[in-house]
């Protein structure tokens, strides 16, 4: 008996002895795969473009190039934050290294924040996004045409037709003004007026001013300062605990970042103050927005995240005016069917963008203390590549290119889709796409008849079809969806 029980004793000690040592393979497995994923995305930057045998880029290479003192980044992969990191430093004339936990400004992807919070806000039925936000106020009044009520979702989605695109800051603390102020563009307000410029719903007016109209609704309906609402509401139910507004100055850690000029110089006031706190004014780092994205994206595929519910969530990411890609306090994008969502941010001396799939839970939010923001879409592109994204593909050139043998005025002229026209020009042996009045934009070519639209977002192809006589008759724009444009004869 004793013989059977020491065997036992034996069998059951192998056995835990072998799921420790499992355990700790596949935890060192993990972490391995994880610092080669980590060392891809560093070393894979690239243009818009690719060109075969051309070396891709290295993060810290590039921000010497764009004279980035620091930046931060946070990737969300499977509905978590996968991993965080810091590269650089907080002060280009100190050693002080970036780390997860220094803070930026997020500049106007408070913006997304300001969203939440009020969508939290129609939770409890304090607010109402479409009655005239007049009603809402209390302690200030917008003075426009009565005949066309502006509302809260216009606000947000800057559909309102508001002045005021955005906000320069203030270089101290001392005599900021007060919201009313800012609102009446009085002193001490370095700003305009917020006014009526447009009518509503007419067309999309990006409007900081329109989001500052929506932070004193907020504080108006809670009885509360604005900051204690998002701490209260958002902020500590998501332990986003390195996360404040410019305005906060007892929060200020020392782990922060100081702003920069685009040629790397630090400002000599370190960073401006906003209180414009919902349009600019929030201070956070990468993982704190990314624990908020999180939390959007799992209330999106189940019933309710911790802030805010399925329905509440969808709504926000609607966009108000159709065939816009602006929706409450973010802009949407597609890839080649699949939904993304994403905002910028520019204060002087920072930079910054988040971008997240509204359905495969994966994303990245990233932040400098400069003023480049070609890095931000390198980096992004890279860990869409890396991490495999549904929906995203790199643009390579034919290794058969060669246009040299192309006559690109082929190409040029006016192609038209029902009540649209885009125009195709040559300049300096490059073509040029522009819809007049709008926007214009240099092609790129992959091959001898498909072509990248540079700056258009999301990413655009065009291709060029040729009939029988080998004259292009039309061409193929693709932006998620193909559509058909027919050559003006």
């Amino acid at each position: 008996m004793t013989a059977t029980k020491n065997l036992l004793s034996v069998l059951v000690l192998l056995y835990l002895m072998s799921i420790s040592l499992n355990a700790q393979t596949n935890g060192t497995n993990y972490t391995d795969s994880l610092n080669l994923r980590i060392a891809k995305v560093e070393n894979s930057l690239s243009p818009l473009v690719l060109t075969k045998g051309k070396p891709l880029w290295n993060i810290e290479e590039r921000m010497k190039k764009y004279n980035i003192p620091g930046l931060s980044l946070a990737i969300i992969n499977d509905y978590k934050i996968e991993w965080a990191k810091g590269y650089g430093k907080t002060d280009n004339s100190k050693d002080n290294k970036v780390t997860p936990e220094t803070v930026f400004q997020a500049a106007s992807m408070s913006k997304f924040v300001n969203a939440v919070a009020l969508m939290k806000s129609r939770e409890s039925s304090q607010i109402n996004l479409d009655v005239d936000i007049n009603t809402l106020l209390k302690t200030w009044q917008l003075n426009y045409n009565k005949n066309q009520p502006i509302t809260l979702r216009q606000l947000l989605s800057h559909s309102a037709g508001l002045s005021t695109h955005g906000f320069s800051g203030y270089k101290g603390s001392e005599n900021l003004p007060n919201m009313v102020e800012i609102l009446n563009g009085e002193k001490p307000a370095n700003s305009d007026k917020i006014k009526q410029i447009l009518s509503p719903n007419e067309k999309f007016k990006y409007s900081g001013g329109g989001t500052t109209i929506s932070q004193l609704i907020l504080m108006d309906k809670a009885n509360s300062t604005y900051e204690r609402f998002l701490h209260e509401k958002i902020f500590d139910p998501l332990q986003m605990t390195n996360s404040f507004y410019s305005i906060e100055f007892d929060k200020y850690p020392d782990d922060i970042a100081i702003g920069h000029s685009s040629k790397g110089k630090r400002l000599k006031n370190n960073y401006n103050i906003y209180p414009e706190s919902a349009a600019a004014g929030l201070w956070t780092t990468p993982t704190d927005l990314a624990k908020l994205i999180i939390d959007i994206q799992v209330s999106l595929k189940n019933e309710a995240g911790k802030i805010l519910s399925k329905e509440s969530s969808n709504e926000l990411i609607k966009p108000t005016l159709e065939n816009s890609n602006s929706a409450l306090g973010v802009f949407i994008e597609k890839e080649n069917g699949t939904l993304y969502l994403q905002h910028s941010g520019s204060n002087k001396g920072f930079r910054g963008k988040f971008y997240f799939s509204a359905d495969h839970g994966n994303g990245i939010v990233i932040m400098v203390n400069g003023t480049n923001t070609k890095i931000i879409e390198e980096i992004i592109r890279s860990v869409a590549m890396v991490y495999n994204w549904a929906g995203h593909e790199r643009f390579t050139v034919s290794e058969e290119l060669d246009q040299k043998d192309v006559n690109l005025s082929t190409y040029t002229g006016t192609y038209i889709r029902e009540n649209r026209e885009v125009e195709v020009t040559l300049k300096k042996g490059r073509l040029i796409l522009t819809e007049k009045g709008k926007w214009s934009s240099k092609l790129t070519p992959l091959n001898t008849s498909k072509f990248v639209i540079d700056i258009v977002k999301p990413k655009a192809t065009i291709e060029f079809i040729f009939d029988s006589n080998d004259s292009v008759s039309k061409c193929i724009l693709k932006q998620g969806e193909s559509t058909e444009w027919i050559k003006k004869s």
